[in-house]
């Protein structure tokens, strides 16, 4: 209803969820300003790192069965996380999104690094549940947060943007809270 009353306002819908009932009545109108997004990684890390969320394939088939009613969908490379593997994983993944959607209903693709405050770090150390996302180097970047070296994420994030190569010209795909710098090294812009 919000969406609909603020048709100058692009509504996003993010999750790691894979329940979608809401959108598929077909007697519920859903603006066209209304996008649902979700927040993908590989297997392996939703397997290892995100506890009590829908698996991949849970979420795809979500999103395809949303924009299958013909409501927009969007994805998130964020965070993308650096293990073992990483280099075949992420671009596996990339080709699943091209080969299962079509770039007319997807709106846009973010791609992020892991990033921490430290409180966060504290947290997820004290709940105890299995991560290995906190063994790799993790650097201060400009706002005092932890993150991944540079030269680490632009590696990553340039490896991703090459993968989806096909929709450069089709879909906006952004770089998310990252210094322009980065932009120019893993997008060339």
């Amino acid at each position: 209803a919000f969406a609909a009353k603020q048709p100058d306002v692009l509504l996003e819908l993010k999750t790691k969820a894979a329940n979608v009932a809401y959108f598929l009545d077909s007697e519920r109108h859903v603006p066209s300003n209304l996008v649902c997004s979700w927040s993908l990684n590989t297997a392996e890390v939703i397997k290892h790192e995100e506890h009590f969320t829908a698996r991949l394939d849970q979420r795809l088939r979500s999103a395809r069965r949303v924009a299958d009613r013909g409501i927009k969908v969007a994805f998130h490379f964020h965070p993308m996380v650096h293990y073992k593997g990483w280099e075949d994983d992420y671009p596996a993944l990339a080709e699943r999104i091209l080969k299962e959607f079509s770039p007319d209903e997807v709106s846009f693709i973010s791609i992020g690094s892991v990033t921490f405050i430290k409180p966060v770090i504290k947290q997820i150390r004290r709940r105890g549940e299995p991560t290995r996302i906190l063994q790799t180097t993790l650097v201060k970047d400009p706002h005092g947060k932890l993150t991944y070296p540079d030269e680490l994420k632009v590696k990553m994030f340039g490896t991703m943007y090459r993968a989806l190569t096909p929709w450069h010209n089709q879909v906006f795909m952004y770089l998310c809270m990252e210094k322009p710098e980065n932009w120019d090294r893993s997008f060339g812009w």
